[in-house]
C-alpha cells in the first residue's frame, strides 16, 4: 500500500505521496479534489500521465533528447517514438521515489540526488520540493543544486479539474507555435487572432498544449499567471518562472472509476520555455554552482460564489 503524507490549515488539506513527489488530494474547506487523482490499484494511466508529480530535471520536450552545455552535447533518453525526451525522458523526477521531511502539519518537503550522468545529464545535483499552506494558498518552493553546468527547468504537473466548465486567463501575450512532434519551432507568435488568446477569460482550446510567454527571464518574486475559474474554485498562479505550459488534457486516460476522462482537467506548469537549450533566443535554463535553480510558484484558492435560491 502506498504511503501518503497530508498537511493542512483551517482552509486546505493536501495529500502527495513519495512516488513523483505526486500531489494526490487538494480540498478547499472541506470541499471536493481540486485535482484528478485515481488509485494505482485501479489503473496507473494517469500516473503516466504525469498526474500530480514533479517532472525535469528539464521539463516538457526536447528535440532529440540533446542537450548541449558549452562544447558537449549530452544525450538524454527519447521516450516519444524517439523523437523528443518528455520531462527528462524515464528516468525524470516524476519516476524518483523522493524522501519526505515534514518540519510541521502544514509543510512538507520532499528531496532527491541526481548523480553525474543519471538521464544523460551532466552534475550532481541536489533538487528539493517544499509545500507550504498559509491561509488558502499553497507555496511550491523549488530548488536544484549542482557542481557542474546544466539544464533546470523544473514542473508541478496536476491536472486541475474542469468538468462542469471553466474560463481561463493567461498574462501573456505570446505563446510558441509548435510542430508535428509538439516541439517549438523556434517562432514567437502573437497570441491575438488565435485560439490561445487568453489574455480575457475563455475555455481552453482542445488542441492546446502550448508554452505560454510570461516573461523572458525569471523573476526574483512570484508574479501573476493564470486565473482559472470552475465550478468548485477559482485558482490563481503566479510563479518566477518565465513560461506557462497549458495542456487541455484532450489525450487523458478514460478511468469512470475516478471521474476522469478526456478533457476532465487541465495541466497548467510553470517552467522555463520548452526546448531551450536547442534555441539561443529563448529564456536561458542552464544553472551553475555559483547560480542553483530556484522557483516560487503559488497556487491561490478561493470558492464560487454561492447561488443566490
Amino acid at each position: 500500500m502506498t504511503t501518503t503524507h497530508t498537511i493542512r490549515n483551517d482552509r486546505l488539506t493536501a495529500t502527495f505521496d513519495s512516488d513523483g513527489a505526486r500531489m494526490r488530494r487538494l480540498h478547499l474547506d472541506g470541499g471536493p479534489n481540486l485535482i484528478l487523482d485515481a488509485d494505482d490499484a485501479i489503473t496507473s494511466a494517469l500516473r503516466d500521465a504525469y498526474g500530480g508529480t514533479i517532472v525535469g530535471p528539464l521539463a516538457n520536450r526536447v528535440r532529440g533528447g540533446k542537450v548541449p552545455t558549452g562544447t558537449a552535447i549530452h544525450q538524454m533518453p527519447c521516450n516519444e517514438n524517439g523523437i523528443t525526451a518528455l520531462h527528462s525522458g524515464p528516468e525524470g523526477l516524476d519516476r524518483t521515489q523522493w524522501t519526505p521531511c515534514g518540519p510541521d502539519n502544514a509543510t512538507l518537503t520532499f528531496t532527491c540526488h541526481l548523480p553525474d550522468g543519471h538521464g544523460g545529464l551532466p552534475g550532481n545535483r541536489d533538487v528539493s520540493v517544499t509545500f507550504k499552506l498559509a491561509s488558502n494558498t499553497l507555496t511550491l518552493r523549488i530548488t536544484m543544486t549542482t557542481d557542474a553546468p546544466t539544464p533546470a527547468s523544473i514542473a508541478h504537473h496536476p491536472y486541475w479539474r474542469v468538468t462542469g466548465g471553466h474560463s481561463l486567463r493567461i498574462h501573456a501575450d505570446h505563446y510558441l507555435p509548435t510542430d508535428a512532434s509538439n516541439l517549438p519551432t523556434g517562432d514567437v507568435a502573437d497570441v491575438a487572432g488565435t485560439p490561445f488568446d487568453h489574455r480575457t477569460p475563455r475555455p481552453i482550446d482542445k488542441d492546446t498544449d502550448h508554452n505560454f510567454c510570461i516573461s523572458t527571464a525569471p523573476a526574483a518574486e512570484p508574479r501573476p499567471m493564470a486565473e482559472l475559474r470552475t465550478a468548485h474554485c477559482t485558482l490563481r498562479i503566479d510563479s518566477t518562472e518565465p513560461g506557462l505550459q497549458a495542456y487541455s488534457g484532450a489525450f487523458l486516460p478514460e478511468i469512470p472509476q475516478a471521474n476522469i476522462a478526456p478533457l476532465a482537467g487541465i495541466a497548467l506548469e510553470p517552467q522555463g520555455w520548452p526546448d531551450a537549450v536547442n534555441h539561443t533566443h529563448f529564456p536561458n535554463v542552464i544553472v551553475t554552482p555559483d547560480h542553483p535553480y530556484v522557483q516560487i510558484t503559488t497556487y491561490t484558492l478561493t470558492s464560487p460564489p454561492k447561488r443566490a435560491t
